[in-house]
């Protein structure tokens, strides 16, 4: 039977196998990585502009210009399919005008400016677009697919201070998202990226009910420019507030202004970016993997090299082995041999005392 020693060195040599096991798995079974959570609750980006300017479609057919506060919204919700790597998102844009309490809700067809669906895949680290996307336009209803790259809802993981392709839903392409600066939002820093669009004209580059239109006898071409700005959470590329200054008119041939589109200049209320923001800091809020990797891993080395050295370690010498122990067994047993000679010398009356 192997000594308690022996067997104590062996438990401890298998502690540390175990100990080095788990830290070189740690990170492939457990990502620190700010990646997106499947169960992150739907995101809603609410902008307002106090004094905005819409386009009106009457009854017979023209249109008027419609002056007051407006609303354009960004809801996004995480949907099926969805992995380790990537994931599906639907994202309703919708622009709406704020009428009166009294009159707000009674009917849709005043309050609507223009509303549309996306379902696109991303990657949950990086934001970047994995594929076309799906666009349902709720005038026109009918689904088509749009090729888009870069990022839109989610800037990369570790964001810094560099330009990033950032899609613009008005063009459906990209436009570069240039650093602007870095900010304190709550005693956290974001940053700030701008994207430029100049003059474009919309329907030059796809058709839709109101790229083209008739004004007074006149074909007015959707035209758009504009600034918006995206504050971005860096650890987690997460977007925590947005401002916008959009201008889109329909402009004749020559570039004569014939109606306004869409005027909006405004942002996100304090309040709700706040609450971006935490929810960004949530999705950052990671617990680090490697520096436990590599505690686990030195601490089994450690434990495994003491554990062999314990198992081959010889175990304590027993009285009578070894050189000393030899020569005293040696004496011992010379004494022991002139004992037994003296007593057969002996005469017998002395040897049975």
């Amino acid at each position: 039977m192997l000594p308690r020693s022996r067997i104590i060195a062996v438990l401890i040599i298998g502690l540390g196998a175990a100990m080095i096991a788990a830290g070189a798995f740690l990170p492939r079974l457990v990502s620190d990585d700010p990646r997106i959570p499947l169960d992150l609750p739907d995101t809603t980006y609410a902008l307002r502009a106090e004094d905005g300017v819409s386009s009106r479609l009457l009854p017979d057919g023209t249109r008027e210009d419609a002056v007051g506060p407006i609303r354009r919204q960004f809801h996004g919700e995480l949907i099926e399919p969805a992995d380790e790597r990537r994931v599906s998102v639907r994202v309703g844009t919708s622009t709406t005008r704020e009428l009166p309490p009294e009159v707000m809700g009674t009917d849709p067809i005043l309050e609507l400016v223009d509303a549309a669906v996306w379902t696109f895949t991303i990657d949950r680290l990086g934001g970047e677009f994995l594929g076309p996307a799906m666009l349902t336009d709720q005038m026109a209803g009918v689904p088509v697919e749009v090729p888009v790259d870069g990022y839109w809802v989610k800037f990369p993981a570790d964001a810094g201070p560099v330009s990033y392709p950032v899609f613009d839903d008005f063009l459906r392409r990209t436009v570069p998202a240039e650093f602007v600066g870095a900010e304190e939002r709550g005693g956290n820093e974001v940053l700030r990226y701008r994207q430029t669009v100049q003059p474009t004209n919309l329907a030059t580059l796809y058709r839709s009910n109101t790229s083209q239109i008739d004004v007074d006898g006149k074909t007015g071409f959707l035209m758009y420019q504009g600034t918006r700005d995206w504050l971005v959470e860096p650890e987690s590329g997460m977007v925590v507030d947005i401002d916008e200054d959009l201008d889109l008119r329909w402009e004749s041939r020559e570039g004569e202004r014939l109606r306004t589109a869409l005027r909006f200049t405004g942002g996100i209320d304090d309040q709700s970016s706040a609450r971006l923001l935490q929810q960004a800091l949530e999705v950052a809020d990671t617990a680090p993997v490697r520096p436990w990797s590599i505690a686990l891993l030195v601490i089994g080395a450690i434990l495994a090299f003491g554990g062999i050295v314990g198992a081959m370690r010889p175990e304590g010498r027993e009285r009578g082995n070894g050189p000393d122990g030899n020569r005293k067994g040696d004496a011992e047993n010379a004494r022991g041999r002139r004992r037994e000679t003296k007593l057969e010398d002996a005469p017998e009356n002395v040897r049975g005392r």
